[in-house]
């Protein structure tokens, strides 16, 4: 077939070889597309029926599953919900030496830093403040105290008692120098101190974070530094709105004694 297209064209050209040769080139490369139109076609093809292979399979995978799992009593499908402890529930083998009215002793100390644990992570944080400041007034050496402090000052904070919650954030961060809570604590008695309008505490504390920012490589450290910055320029904005208020307040005292004397 190729030789009788071959011998047309060269009927159709004549002696005009000077075409001869890009006609050629031409024909050659419209056969390899066709070529490859063909076995792309062909692959196709078999993708499709290896496509339509696995849809049957897991069509049969689905119909089995679910006749197994119509055979699976209930009660082994309910998984129970977690929900946090309420204010008169018991919490179990956790609390059992001290929420029942034990004293504190090293035998179940760990226990009871659990329980207090508990509390803390369902934000329940005024029970969590008042196992951890027994803990800390039992006397018992804690292996995590500077974990236990962190956590007590995190609660205060929670419920907006800055005050106290600074004071124990500074004990983590002049106490516990290699903690890994100390850096976290600093930020803490930042916020804290902003909270309070004492702004360049504030600025003291948190300057004392960033201008260590080449010393961390972790990524949490240094989202720490990087919200110190954002606290830093949260506290100059605070500051100013209180001057503005303070300034406000001024004018107004200035303009009633104006009045009252005219």
């Amino acid at each position: 077939m190729i030789k009788k297209i071959k011998q047309k064209l060269n009927t159709l050209i004549g002696n005009a070889s000077g075409y001869k040769g890009v006609i050629i080139v031409n024909l050659v490369i419209i056969l390899l597309v066709v070529g490859l139109m063909y076995l792309q076609r062909n692959w196709i093809a078999n993708e499709k029926k290896e496509l339509k292979s696995m849809i049957a399979k897991q069509s049969i995978s689905k119909k089995t599953l679910k006749t197994n799992t119509l055979k699976v009593p209930e009660k082994t499908m309910t998984t129970p919900a977690i929900t946090p402890p309420r204010e008169k529930e018991n919490t179990g083998v956790i609390s059992n030496n001290y929420s029942s009215g034990g004293r504190i002793t090293q035998e179940n100390i760990k226990n009871v830093i659990k329980e207090a644990d508990m509390y803390f992570d369902y934000d329940q944080h005024r029970k969590a403040i008042s196992i951890y400041e027994k803990l800390i007034d039992s006397k018992i050496a804690i292996d995590e105290s500077d974990r236990v402090y962190s956590r007590l000052a995190d609660s205060y904070y929670k419920l907006g008692k800055y005050g106290k919650a600074s004071g124990i954030y500074r004990k983590v961060s002049n106490n516990y120098l290699n903690s890994p809570y100390r850096l976290k604590a600093q930020l803490g008695l930042g916020e804290c101190l902003i909270l309070n309008g004492d702004y360049g505490e504030a600025r003291r504390v948190l300057y004392s974070i960033t201008g260590l920012e080449a010393k961390y490589t972790e990524d949490n450290d240094k989202h720490i530094v990087i919200r110190a910055y954002y606290k830093i320029a949260g506290s100059y904005v605070a500051q100013a709105e209180q001057y503005r208020k303070e300034e406000e307040a001024r004018q107004k005292a200035v303009a009633v004694r104006y009045k009252t004397n005219h």
